[in-house]
């Protein structure tokens, strides 16, 4: 089995982990992502080539995950987690050499989760997994932003800006700017505003075949596109920012059970 390995260097004990899981995979053919394999004095390989393997271990946080699936959005991902909620990295080290026997052996089914599409300022984004947020292109100035859904006004924000997740990115920034929670089995997308002034408006949950606009509608002020945690684009007043659903979704070697990790990290 053709296997890549992606870590995140930071975060302490990623290189004991890494290495754990290289003797656990010892017989497989193994792909390292470049930063990695430079700290592990081993030849590495380019995002191109990771998008060749069978499957993807990622060794860090969520955060490591949605790295990993920008380097190869396609490719079916398992997760050792050594962050701190993980919700997508949810295989934790005292797991992980079930799991990856598992994995070798052909025992984990492969869960697919929605992603996002994006489009702002004449070019397509990246997809999404977790989430795209339009926010000021200035620190600490507040936006006021128009949110039509299927060509519909839906709401007027003013505030920091708006977040646009997918059921798996309800469970994290959205969550935390009063979001719902969004089991991932259902086909809906969550609009969130960002601190918004009064009259607060609510966060909406919309069909998942839905075109969801985002305008700035002060001419004095442009704003960002970011996808996953990247600046993606920038707004320029008059411009608007189109979300809709992706047709390729984020493969996931499936383990644990969604309402069990509610239960456990929140």
């Amino acid at each position: 089995m053709r296997i890549g390995i992606v870590a995140r260097l930071e975060i302490p004990n990623a290189l004991e982990v890494t290495r754990k899981v290289l003797r656990l995979l010892a017989k497989e053919e193994i792909l390292l992502e470049r930063g990695l394999a430079k700290k592990l004095r081993k030849r590495g390989v380019e995002a191109q080539v990771l998008r060749t393997a069978d499957a993807i271990v990622t060794i860090g946080g969520d955060g490591t995950v949605l790295f990993a699936q920008q380097q190869a959005p396609e490719t079916p991902m398992l997760g050792i987690n050594l962050g701190e909620r993980g919700f997508l990295a949810d295989v934790t080290p005292n797991e992980a050499q079930r799991a990856l026997r598992m994995l070798v052996t052909g025992g984990l089914p492969i869960v697919e989760r929605e992603r996002l599409v994006g489009e702002a300022a004449g070019k397509r984004l990246p997809d999404a997994l977790n989430d795209a947020v339009v926010c000021s292109a200035k620190d600490g100035r507040t936006l006021t932003l128009r949110v039509s859904v299927d060509g519909k006004v839906a709401v007027d924000v003013q505030g920091d800006g708006v977040i646009v997740a997918t059921p798996t990115g309800s469970t994290a920034y959205a969550l935390a700017a009063g979001g719902p929670v969004v089991d991932p089995r259902l086909k809906v997308f969550v609009v969130v505003p960002i601190c918004p002034s009064h009259p607060k408006p609510n966060p909406l949950v919309v069909p998942i075949d839905s075109r969801i606009e985002i305008e700035p509608t002060r001419s004095e002020r442009g704003a960002f596109v970011i996808v996953d945690g990247q600046v993606a684009a920038k707004l320029e007043p008059g411009e608007k920012a189109t979300f809709y659903r992706s047709d390729k979704p984020a493969r996931f070697f499936g383990w644990g059970e969604f309402y069990r990790k509610l239960r456990e990290k929140l």
